[in-house]
């Protein structure tokens, strides 16, 4: 058997390869498979199951500290069911993985071990096999696929990634003391002196360029390379507006807003920045990352601007499908309700 069950995991993992998705799930299947892999791969012995609690998948599949995960997160996300669901769609999706499995004559298939309850009694997840049953096995899919117990599809609720698990950029360790801006302190009004100095240097580079173009033909001496030179600084002066002082003069009244630029660090995908008050009702504004796992298809959900076709000026899109999935975001809740395109319905998108 061990040939069987090595076979089956190594056609997996080369599917996963082969058609990656960048969905929740998959990484989780993928942690998973490899997880088994290994413990075949360098044992003499035959198939033995390689254990991984629900912390430590879910840990690795978010690239988050295992210590920072609790139980119940772990319990709500991870669940076998799902994970079957999941792995059977990825299969039916792709004729070739199809085939491959057809050929061998088994599936893949997400155990876990039954739970007793408490702290110390934890549920252990691995991948096993089992003979596919050609129509019944059609037949189960489809009855597992209509019991299983799912989340809510019309709502999801974010997550807020803690400051000391966000990569600063150089210019943001100037002013944030350990991911944090204390607005009236020193470093926050030098911040907002930058800021208004900023803006004003914004204001005199337009005027400047305008007047260049409308006396070019009284200076004289003045070349036309010159003339050049000084109008291309509108564009330079419109993006310093656009995407450095806007999103930051924004931030108290939008309470969150997307890192601009100098802010996020270059090797970072996604940064917001988040004002709250402390205990003396003071402004501290915070880096951060505000995620959701999307529950129409697992992927990413990342906060985005909610323009054009939102009147919020924040919204949840997820990553694989930015127009289709889109959320709500309500950072006092940490909850999203569903605002996809007008009749578009999440249970023809899943198939139900």
């Amino acid at each position: 058997m061990k040939n069987i069950h090595l076979g089956v995991f190594e056609e997996l993992e080369k599917q996963f390869l082969n058609f990656p998705r960048n969905t929740f799930y998959d990484h989780c299947l993928r942690i998973i498979v490899e997880a088994q892999l290994n413990k075949l791969k360098y044992s003499d012995e035959g198939f033995e199951p390689n254990k991984l609690s629900r912390q430590d998948i879910y840990a690795k599949a978010r690239g988050v500290n295992k210590n920072t995960v609790s139980s119940q997160v772990a319990k709500n996300k991870i669940k076998t069911d799902r994970l079957n669901v999941e792995l059977e769609k990825f299969i039916e999706s792709q004729p070739d993985c199809k085939q491959a499995f057809k050929d061998i004559g088994y599936l893949p298939e997400v155990i876990s071990s039954v739970s007793e309850g408490g702290a110390k009694n934890k549920t252990y997840v691995w991948m096993s096999i089992r003979a596919i049953e050609n129509e019944e096995e059609q037949i189960a899919k489809s009855a597992v696929f209509e019991s299983e117990d799912y989340e809510d599809l019309s709502s999801i609720t974010y997550e807020r990634k803690a400051t000391s698990e966000i990569k600063p950029s150089l210019f943001t360790k100037l002013f944030f003391k350990k991911g944090e801006l204390k607005i009236l302190s020193f470093r926050g009004i030098l911040l907002m002196i930058l800021l208004m100095l900023s803006f004003l240097v914004d204001i005199c580079v337009a005027i400047f360029a305008l007047l260049v173009i409308l006396l070019l033909s009284e200076l004289q001496n003045f070349k036309l390379w010159q003339a050049m030179l000084f109008v291309a600084f509108i564009p330079v002066a419109y993006l310093n507006w656009r995407y450095f002082f806007m999103p930051l003069y924004m931030l108290p009244y939008h309470r969150v807003v997307k890192a601009p630029m100098f802010f996020a660090n270059i090797n970072v995908d996604n940064t917001d920045i988040e004002m709250y008050r402390n205990k003396d009702k003071l402004n501290i504004a915070r880096i951060t990352e505000f995620t959701a796992t999307c529950p129409i298809c697992s992927g990413v959900i990342e906060l985005a601007k909610g323009k054009p076709d939102q009147k919020q000026p924040l919204v949840g899109r997820c990553r694989e499908a930015p127009h289709a999935h889109v959320y709500s975001f309500d950072r006092m809740t940490m909850r999203g309700c569903f605002l996809g395109m007008k009749d578009y319905s999440v249970n023809n998108a899943l198939g139900l």
